[in-house]
């Protein structure tokens, strides 16, 4: 049956130097002092890489008090690899999330173990602690440490630099605050988790967020739980050896300190589809690049988030369906409109693109106002090929529409006039490869082309036509669909076949179309 307590290690300056009240040093100190245990997996702060990292320590000498660490660790990935480095029984501290999954491990391999749990609202990645230098305006190159917690309670975040400086946050306090709160840098995993602590832990231990605590409390206590005979046994002897002060408290208690976590916890499940639709948000590359540009942009996302919430909480089915609504509006807005446009040349106003489309060398690419660009489409400026360089353009005209599944390459220049219609699946390239040297991979042999590509204002690209090197195609014409066009079309023409030919012409004089001589 689990019990609860608060405590802390009767070492004061454990007590101080650890996150809360030391009860996981204490213990630690305990099993090694004792010969229980000849292993720790704990952690150490690695300069090179600017993060905390898994290690083993087989003595309490080598055991670091890194307090808290708000950082994603691969502990089971470290177990499975360096199990063979495991000496006698071991001790693990890790997330509620892992006990079952090291248990078996270890288990497996006839591995004793004690592992403590802590008190878990979701972990964040190293990327959120890089972004966190960033927001200080410090480069993690310049980083030699940082604690999250320790040195008193709550305290919160203390940063040494490679320079000597040092800088300290309170806890829970800007920028930090809003980067836990976006959820930007959560493991996807911590999305869907439903623990808080694991009853399959030894010991759960966390810290008391209660109100007489946080007004009275400095130095630190621990709030923790007890769930097996072992754990149980281990307390009484360190209490009865004056290693720690505990006194037993009701588990109402846990509930109070860490209500805020159970509650959205318990509501996983009633909110996985809202929960796979931030996900998914969240790990578009494009959104997340917007998200978390400023802390400006992550308190938009957190507002955003915590609609889409309340939406979710009302009973009434429309709701539920403005959900979906929301979250497609969001998407949209965000990662699709404005965000490809940034790297093009130049692009006009009102200029829209569908899903799926493909833009090489953006930098190659001028559209000019109302352009619309089809599903699947592809730009393929090429820049370089076969150790030569190019310097392409493909120029779009005002008022242009482009269908479906539309290709244009160019490794010269492709311009397209003022509201010009394409049909779908039209390719549009101004070279080819090489083939002459027969003993050379045609892949490896120079691009041919016989040169630009120009298209005038107010022509009609069909269905499937090719335009191939060279070609100038006349104000106001017409390419009837699967043509293929290799040499210049006039303006007011109509050409039709492989190769393309002349089928109509506009008479200025009768001002009608008129079929050609040579059909």
């Amino acid at each position: 049956m689990t019990q609860t307590y608060i405590g802390h290690s009767s070492d004061n300056n454990v007590r101080f130097k650890s996150s809360s009240g030391g009860i996981t040093t204490a213990v630690v100190n305990y099993l090694f002092r004792s010969g229980y245990i000849g292993t720790v997996l704990t952690c150490e702060f690695d300069v090179q890489t600017c993060r905390y990292v898994p290690t083993f320590v087989y003595s309490y000498d080598e055991y670091e008090m890194v307090g808290s660490v708000y950082q994603d660790m691969d502990i089971i990935g470290y177990v499975r690899r360096h199990i063979n480095a495991i000496v006698g029984k071991i001790l693990i501290i890790c997330a509620p999330c892992q006990v079952k999954a090291l248990r078996s491990i270890l288990g497996k391999n006839g591995i004793e173990s004690v592992i403590i749990d802590y008190f878990c609202s979701g972990q964040m990645k190293i990327e959120g602690t890089y972004k966190y230098y960033e927001l200080l305006g410090l480069d993690k190159s310049q980083v030699r440490n940082i604690r999250y917690r320790g040195d008193g309670w709550p305290n919160g975040i203390t940063i040494e630099t490679k320079d000597g400086n040092i800088i300290k946050k309170t806890n829970y306090s800007e920028p930090w605050k809003t980067l836990h709160q976006t959820h930007l840098f959560r493991p996807k995993r911590c999305n869907y988790c439903r623990v808080v602590e694991s009853e399959d832990a030894d010991l759960s231990v966390g810290d008391p967020w209660l109100k007489e605590c946080l007004e009275n409390e400095t130095v630190g206590s621990n709030l923790f739980l007890v769930h097996s005979v072992f754990g149980h046994e281990l307390i009484m002897k360190m209490t009865a050896g004056g290693f720690i002060e505990v006194k037993e408290v009701g588990y109402e208690l846990f509930i109070k300190s860490q209500k805020p976590n159970i509650e959205a916890k318990k509501r996983v499940y009633e909110r996985k589809k809202v929960i796979d639709r931030e996900v998914a948000l969240i790990s578009n590359p494009k959104y997340l690049k917007w998200a978390s540009a400023s802390l400006k942009n992550m308190k938009i996302q957190i507002k955003l988030m915590s609609l889409v919430r309340q939406y979710y909480k009302s009973k009434d089915q429309s709701f539920m369906a403005n959900i979906i609504l929301l979250f497609n509006k969001i998407y949209k807005k965000i990662t699709k409109k404005g965000g490809w446009k940034r790297n093009l040349a130049r692009v006009g106003k009102n200029c829209e693109k569908g899903d799926n489309v493909t833009i090489q060398n953006p930098h190659c690419i001028y559209l000019g106002n109302n352009v619309r660009i089809g599903d699947y489409s592809y730009f393929l400026p090429c820049i370089h090929y076969a150790g030569r360089n190019y310097m392409p353009k493909i120029i779009i005209g005002d008022g242009t529409w482009i269908g479906i599944r539309n290709s244009f390459a160019a490794i010269h220049g492709i311009t397209i006039g003022n509201n010009v219609l394409f049909a779908g699946y039209v390719h549009i390239t101004d070279h080819s490869h090489g083939y002459e040297d027969i003993h050379t991979p045609i892949s490896m042999q120079p691009l041919i082309s016989k040169g630009p590509i120009i298209i005038e204002d107010n022509c009609w690209l069909g269905f499937g036509c090719e335009i191939l090197s060279g070609v100038h195609i006349g104000e106001h014409s017409i390419v009837a669909a699967k043509a293929v066009v290799t040499k210049n079309v006039p303006p007011y023409s109509v050409v039709a076949g492989n190769p393309a030919k002349i089928i109509k012409q506009y008479n200025q004089k009768t001002q009608k179309w008129e079929k050609t001589r040579n059909m």
